[in-house]
């Protein structure tokens, strides 16, 4: 670089997996714990279930190793905290109590850190005693021989690459590497709690590929081809650990999720009311045998058929979904309402560390689309043959009795939900060419590389009522939440998004409110989206929808541009939050502010700042309703549900009328 500016990267600093990870850092440091690059000498793999070392167990479990890792820890926390203006995470209880839990807990974590290695370890050495065995097994056929051998020398490999981690070669296990991909330790330069892939070699060593979580649900799909130094390779089995087994083998622990038919919110069991929008889940169909796959094996590809090459191109039917956190049994979201003048156009939902997961549904051209998943045998692992495959390639061996399964990956990231108010009143590519336009213009407002936050359209791609926007990157770049807290963050996206796609006039159409004051420039070659405004590597399959000449995307994005965020429910608003807001303003009381209050460890639904008026739903402690009153705050009991009403004694407290 001859001149310029590096810009830092954004970055979420209050993102709570990434202060645990720092702090998990620190108690390392303090334990003064060296630990050999090779994870073999870490563990004692003597012993069953493969459990840390004596001496390390020694060194870790001290009783005063808690207690003498706080004051550095704190020392941490508070220069996090004072980068932010001393404000608390939503998801931080007391700084002291936050830190002495992680102190407390560090050395479980720490344990628990290498289960993915003790997993990788056990399936290796699982399957080298299992074909030695059946190497002993006379008059087998030269083929079998073949695949037994095969399978010996693949076993050997993964063992060998697994208690190898010197540094010198980049291995993905050597130990701080390990276990910062595991999320024990911070890493910012390879993917955190990747899925892994065995790759065997061909005259050499094999290798395991990395991949985050959320491209390897598609990319390390059942049976699909992976391409690595020349060769072509097939994803034959999922190491399946002994816990997902049940009974005699010939059965998977798999889970079944709910989905908002509203929404796209995840429920792990039946609930009355989703936990996000509050619609009904009445009648809605579960997605079965949900079972979360981390490492997949494959095989050599001899032969590739035009038959793999179609499948490979039109890919997998991939569902993305997301579940808020929640905390005392709440829902921790920050809630909003955008509107243009007195018209709601979005509703917007934000949550720090929200659960989002991916869900490989099937094959896009399977015959049966009500019917997801894929045949996999319980016992190996290995994924069943589709109906197109080439009965002749690839034959696993002994598969029997298959079970189907529909494989997902999960994590947590920092994710904001725009709801449309009216989406059955707009086209569907006017919800496309909109979303897609506010992710390109959060980018360049932001200044975002591209992938740094993803937008997906829910609850189904053929079924677009609202758009997941979350930060993809370790640690989250810490823009989306400024999109809830600054009242005109989102007006400036949607101005920004405006430009990029090609239009003059764009101030004086916001003016007017009227997009037909936008004028294409003057001889663009752009026609309905292109790779300079609304095209990305990201957004290929919405590509035939993206059409950045509707009248519908152009006026929606004018309004959005003209509007502005009211927030109407701080984090820690319950699962009625939306219903209390309605209530609120039936009975003419103005919207809460938004910034969380909190007293005596209680923080509260909603709050009133320049009234010093809170209210709580559920019951306030008496140590709560003291402090406030000390402070000058009135607070107020809410019960569970809106339909209750207001109280009277806070209407009138804003002036209005009792009942």
């Amino acid at each position: 670089m001859v001149a310029g500016v590096v810009r830092p990267p954004a970055l979420d600093i209050t993102n709570e997996e990434l202060v645990r990870s720092h702090l998990h850092a620190v108690w390392l440091a303090e334990a003064k714990l060296a630990l050999s690059p090779d994870i073999p000498e870490i563990l004692d793999l003597t012993q069953t279930g493969y459990p840390l070392k004596a001496e390390i167990h020694e060194v870790v479990d001290r009783p005063e190793l808690a207690t003498a890792t706080r004051a550095p820890m704190k020392r941490v926390l508070d220069q996090i905290l004072a980068s932010v203006d001393g404000r608390k995470p939503v998801w931080m209880s007391e700084p002291d109590d936050f830190v002495s839990s992680v102190a407390q807990r560090a050395p479980q974590d720490f344990d628990r850190a290498f289960d993915r290695w003790r997993e990788l370890y056990n399936s290796a050495r699982t399957q080298l005693i299992e074909a030695n065995a059946r190497s002993e097994i006379t008059g087998l056929s030269a083929a079998d021989r073949r695949r037994i051998k095969a399978s010996q020398m693949q076993a050997s490999d993964q063992i060998a690459i697994l208690e190898q981690g010197k540094a010198s070669n980049g291995s993905d296990f050597y130990s701080y590497r390990y276990l910062a991909t595991e999320g024990f330790l911070p890493g910012y330069n390879f993917p955190r709690l990747p899925l892994y892939a065995f790759i065997p070699g061909e005259g050499k060593t094999g290798s395991f590929l990395q991949r985050a979580r959320f491209l390897a649900i598609s990319e390390f799909g059942p049976r699909s081809l992976i391409y690595h130094e020349g060769r072509a390779y097939r994803v034959m089995k999922a190491k399946l650990p002994p816990e997902v087994r049940t009974g005699d083998g010939s059965e998977l622990a798999t889970r079944d999720i709910f989905i908002c038919s509203n929404c796209g919110a995840c429920h792990d069991g039946e609930v009355e009311r989703c936990h996000a929008c509050n619609s009904p889940m009445a009648g809605e169909t579960p997605v079965q045998r949900t079972l979360r796959i981390d490492n997949v094996e494959a095989a050599p590809a001899e032969r590739i058929t035009a038959n793999d090459e179609e499948r490979v191109r039109q890919g997998f039917d991939i569902q993305t979904v997301f579940s808020w956190p929640k905390r005392d049994g709440r829902v921790q979201i920050t809630e909003a309402d955008f509107r243009c003048e007195d018209a709601s156009i979005l509703n917007l939902q934000y949550a720090n560390s929200a659960e989002i997961s991916r869900i490989n549904k099937g094959l896009k051209r399977r015959a049966n689309q009500t019917v997801f998943g894929f045949y996999i045998d319980p016992r190996n692992g290995y994924w069943a043959k589709s109906d197109d495959e080439d009965p002749d390639v690839d034959v696993p061996p002994d598969v029997v009795r298959p079970v189907r399964i529909v494989p997902i990956v999960r994590d947590h990231k920092n994710a904001l939900l725009f709801r449309f108010n009216e989406p059955t009143a707009y086209a569907p590519e006017t919800i496309v060419t909109v979303q897609h336009a506010l992710m390109r213009g959060i980018e360049v407002v932001f200044q975002l590389e591209e992938g740094e936050v993803l937008g997906e359209p829910l609850p189904a791609r053929d079924n677009r009522r609202a758009v997941l926007a979350y930060e993809a990157t370790e640690g989250g770049a810490g823009v989306l939440s400024r999109l809830i807290e600054d009242p005109q963050a989102l007006g400036k996206v949607a101005r920004e998004a405006l430009s990029l796609m090609h239009f003059e006039k764009v101030d004086e159409a916001i003016a007017a409110g009227d997009a037909k004051l936008l004028a294409s420039h003057d001889g663009e070659a752009c026609v309905r989206g292109c790779y300079r405004c609304l095209l990305s590597y990201f957004n290929q399959p919405d590509h035939e929808l993206i059409d950045r000449t509707s009248d519908e995307a152009k006026q929606m994005l004018v309004d959005l541009a003209r509007g502005r965020v009211v927030l109407t429910a701080a984090p820690g608003a319950s699962a009625e939050g939306g219903g209390w807001t309605n209530a609120f303003k039936d009975a003419g009381l103005p919207p809460p502010d938004g910034s969380p209050v909190c007293f005596s460890e209680q923080e509260m639904s909603f709050a009133w700042r320049s009234h010093f008026v809170a209210a709580y739903v559920s019951s306030l402690t008496e140590a709560t309703r003291h402090e406030a009153e000390s402070k000058g705050w009135t607070l107020f009991e809410l019960p569970e549900t809106a339909t209750a009403g207001v109280p009277d004694s806070m209407i009138s407290i804003f002036g209005g009328t009792s009942r």
